[in-house]
C-alpha cells in the first residue's frame, strides 16, 4: 500500500540521517521528472542515480508487454537476466528483498512496470519501500507531464487540421482532406468518409481508390460501418475479429483489410450521419487511444461537414437565385447595335476587368451592368449600385469607403461603406461623369489599390471588387475641360459599351413597346391591344428623347387608359410636332456650346409638358429630381423661372 505524500515524506526526513545517499537520489529523480525526454531517458537516468544511492551492482526497468511478456527499458550496469517464472513470482509482491531484489511499480491505467536491484542484500525493506514510493511518486508526475505534453501536441495537430479543412467549402475535397490527413495522423494506410443516404438505405465512402470516381456505395446494414451507423457505437477491429469486415468491399477495393477502425459522426442534434473510418494502422493493431482520438477528430469533422453540407446548401440555392437573376435580366432587341453589344458582354462578363457603359439617360446602362455581373463568375457575390449624382461632397466619402464610430457628428456606429459592401462582386457607379475632382481622386486611390480606409479609421481593409462605371456624359470633353481626371478616365475605360439611344435602333422600338404593352396589359387585368399600323409608323418616328424610360411610360399609359382592342396613333400619348429634336441646335456651334443649347431646350420642353412640375418632368426625362435640379443650374434655367 502506498503512503500518501506527506506520509513518505515524514518516513523519508526520518531516514536522512543514517542514509545521506538518499537526499542525493531525491534532487536526481525530481530532476529526471523536469528534463527528461521520454520514458526511457527517465529510466535510464533514475537506474543511474539508484545505483549511486544503494551502492546495488546493477539496476534495470522492466514493463510488461501486452500479451505477458517482459522487456527491459533501461538499465545501469550489468544486470542479470530474469526468467518469466521469476517475474510471475514477484508479481504477487510490492517488493521482495534479497540479492537480487525487485520493486513492483503500478499506476493506474498504465503496464506493470518493475524496478530489480542486484546486490542489494544490504537494503531493508523499509528502505525498499521507501525507493519504492518515491520512483513510483516520480514516475506518475513524469507520465503526467508527457501526457500533457503529447495533449498539447495532440490538439494543435487537430486545431491544425481542422482550420485547413474550414478552408475548403468543395465538399468532395473536404473529405479527400480529411482522410489524407487522418491517415497521417493515425499512421493507418487508408481513411475513409462514410456519408449515410438513409432514404435510399446506403454509405457513400470518399476517397475510395480503385472504385471510379473515388466514390464508394455499400449498403447501411453491413459490416463494421454498417454496424457503427446504426448503433452509433465505435468499432476497433483487428486480424483476431477479420470475419467482421465485409470481405466484398475489399474484393472490390482490391484491397486485404487486417485492421480497422470506425468511428460514427454525429450531427448538432446527436444523430448519425455518417462514419469515420481508418484502415491498417502501419505498424500492429489500432489501440483504445487511437479510438479515443478518432473519435475526437471525429467530433471537428462532423461539425465541418455539417457546416460544408449547409454551405453547399446555400451556394446551391444562391446559385439557382442568381441563374434566375440572370434569366430575367434581357438587353431586348434585335437591331445591329444591340447584337453587338450582347456578344461584348458574354466576352467580357467572366472577366474582371473594369467596364464603362455609355448612353444617353434611359438607355438601359443599369441593365447592362446587372447583366455582366449576373452572367459572370461574380453572380452569387453582392451587386451593389451607387448613383454617384446623388451623393454631394460631404457624404460621398462616407457613403463609398465607410466611416467609423465617431467620425463625425451623427456617426454613432460604425458602418461599412459601398466598396466593402460589393467586396467579393461588383460594384456599379452610375453618373460617374457628375462626381466632383475630390470624389475623383479619392475613387482612383482605392481602384488603383484595392485597398481603402474608413473615414475616421486607420486600418487599411482590403476589398476585390470588379467596377462598372456608367455615363451620359462625353467624358474625353470632360477630361479635356479639367472636369474629369484623365487617369479615373484610363482607369475606368478599360472596356467601353455604348448603349444607342432608342431612336437609332429602328424596329427595336416596336419589340419593346409590344413588350411594354403585354407585361402593362396583364397588370391591368385586360387583353392586350394591338397596334395599328398607324401607331406603329408614330412610335418610328418619334425621337424619344428619353429613350426606353419615355417609351415603357408610354406603353404603361397606353394599356391603362385606352379601352380599345386596338391602338391608333391618336391614342398614343405622343406630341410628336413638339419633340425636341437634334437638327434644330445651329451647326456653327462647338461641341460644348451646342450639347448645352440641346439639353437647355430638352428641359424646357418637359417642363413645360409637365406644366412646371419637376419631379414629373424629371421622370419623363429619366433622370432624379436632384440631378435635374443640378444640371438646372449648370445651364442657368434656375434664374429664368426665377
Amino acid at each position: 500500500m502506498n503512503r500518501s505524500p506527506h506520509d513518505l515524506l515524514a518516513s523519508l526526513s526520518e531516514m536522512l540521517p543514517s542514509h545521506p545517499q538518499l537526499g542525493t537520489f531525491l534532487a536526481a529523480i525530481w530532476n529526471e521528472v523536469e528534463s527528461a525526454n521520454n520514458l526511457a531517458d527517465f529510466c535510464r537516468g533514475t537506474a543511474q542515480s539508484l545505483q549511486a544511492a544503494t551502492a546495488a551492482t546493477a539496476v534495470q526497468f522492466q514493463q510488461q508487454q501486452p500479451n505477458g511478456e517482459w522487456r527491459k527499458i533501461a538499465s545501469n550496469g550489468n544486470p542479470r537476466s530474469v526468467t518469466a517464472s521469476q517475474f510471475e513470482k514477484w508479481l504477487h509482491a510490492e517488493i521482495v528483498p534479497g540479492e537480487t531484489a525487485s520493486l513492483l511499480l503500478t499506476l493506474p491505467d498504465e503496464p506493470n512496470r518493475m524496478l530489480i536491484l542486484d546486490g542489494a542484500t544490504r537494503l531493508s525493506p523499509g528502505y525498499l519501500q521507501a525507493i519504492r514510493e518515491v520512483v513510483i511518486l516520480a514516475l506518475a508526475r513524469f507520465l503526467q507531464s508527457v501526457t500533457q505534453s503529447q495533449r498539447a501536441t495532440h490538439l494543435k495537430a487537430i486545431l491544425s487540421m481542422v482550420q485547413r479543412w474550414q478552408q475548403t467549402d468543395d465538399l468532395p475535397s473536404l473529405l479527400n482532406q480529411m482522410a489524407e490527413s487522418s491517415t497521417e495522423f493515425f499512421q493507418a494506410e487508408r481513411a475513409s468518409i462514410f456519408l449515410w443516404d438513409k432514404p435510399k438505405h446506403q454509405l457513400v465512402g470518399r476517397p475510395a481508390l480503385g472504385v471510379e470516381d473515388g466514390k464508394l456505395v455499400v449498403p447501411d446494414d453491413k459490416g463494421v460501418v454498417g454496424a457503427v451507423v446504426q448503433t452509433g457505437q465505435s468499432r476497433r477491429v483487428d486480424d483476431m475479429l477479420g470475419h467482421e469486415v465485409n470481405r466484398d468491399i475489399d474484393k472490390q477495393l482490391e484491397f486485404h483489410t487486417h485492421s480497422l477502425l470506425c468511428v460514427p459522426l454525429l450531427d448538432r442534434k446527436a444523430k448519425v450521419f455518417g462514419a469515420f473510418e481508418l484502415i491498417n494502422k502501419r505498424s500492429g493493431n489500432f489501440t483504445t487511444q487511437d479510438q479515443q482520438g478518432l473519435e475526437e477528430i471525429a467530433v471537428h469533422a462532423a461539425a465541418v461537414l455539417e457546416s460544408s453540407q449547409q454551405i453547399a446548401e446555400l451556394l446551391e440555392s444562391r446559385d439557382r437565385i442568381a441563374a434566375a437573376q440572370a434569366a430575367e435580366i434581357q438587353l431586348i432587341g434585335e437591331s445591329p447595335p444591340m447584337l453587338k453589344l450582347r456578344k461584348n458582354i458574354e466576352r467580357i462578363a467572366a472577366t474582371k476587368l473594369p467596364v464603362l457603359v455609355l448612353g444617353e439617360n434611359g438607355t438601359g446602362k443599369e441593365v447592362v451592368s446587372r447583366m455582366i455581373h449576373y452572367h459572370g463568375n461574380r453572380r452569387g457575390q453582392p451587386l451593389v449600385s451607387v448613383n454617384c449624382a446623388a451623393l454631394p461632397d460631404t457624404l460621398l466619402e462616407s457613403e463609398l469607403f465607410g466611416h467609423e464610430k465617431g467620425a463625425f457628428t451623427g456617426a454613432h456606429e460604425t458602418k461599412p461603406g459601398k466598396f466593402e459592401l460589393a467586396s467579393g462582386g461588383t460594384l456599379f457607379l452610375d453618373e460617374i461623369g457628375d462626381m466632383s475632382l475630390p470624389g475623383q481622386a479619392k475613387l482612383l486611390r482605392v481602384l488603383e489599390n484595392q485597398v481603402l480606409t474608413r473615414l475616421g479609421g486607420q486600418i487599411d481593409i482590403e476589398v476585390d471588387v470588379r467596377v462598372i462605371a456608367a455615363t451620359n456624359q462625353d467624358l474625353p470633353q470632360l477630361v479635356k475641360e479639367n472636369r474629369f481626371r484623365q487617369d479615373l478616365f484610363y482607369r475606368l475605360d478599360v472596356v467601353s459599351l455604348y448603349l444607342p439611344p432608342l431612336r437609332d435602333r429602328g424596329n427595336d422600338i416596336l419589340i419593346l413597346a409590344e413588350r411594354f404593352l403585354v407585361e402593362f396589359a396583364r397588370k391591368a387585368r385586360r387583353e392586350t391591344p394591338t397596334l395599328s399600323s398607324d401607331a406603329q409608323s408614330r412610335l418610328l418616328g418619334h425621337a424619344w428623347p428619353g429613350n426606353i424610360r419615355e417609351l415603357r411610360n408610354t406603353m404603361e399609359r397606353t394599356a391603362f387608359l385606352c379601352d380599345r382592342d386596338i391602338v391608333t396613333a391618336e391614342m398614343l400619348p405622343i406630341d410628336t410636332n413638339r419633340s425636341p429634336q437634334v437638327q434644330q441646335v445651329p451647326t456653327q456651334l462647338d461641341l460644348t456650346e451646342a450639347t448645352n443649347r440641346f439639353q437647355a431646350d430638352f428641359i424646357s420642353y418637359h417642363l413645360e409638358r409637365s406644366g412646371g412640375n419637376m419631379s414629373q418632368a424629371a421622370k419623363n426625362m429619366g433622370l432624379h429630381r436632384s440631378n435635374l435640379h443640378r444640371k438646372m443650374k449648370q445651364l442657368g434655367l434656375l434664374e429664368e423661372r426665377e
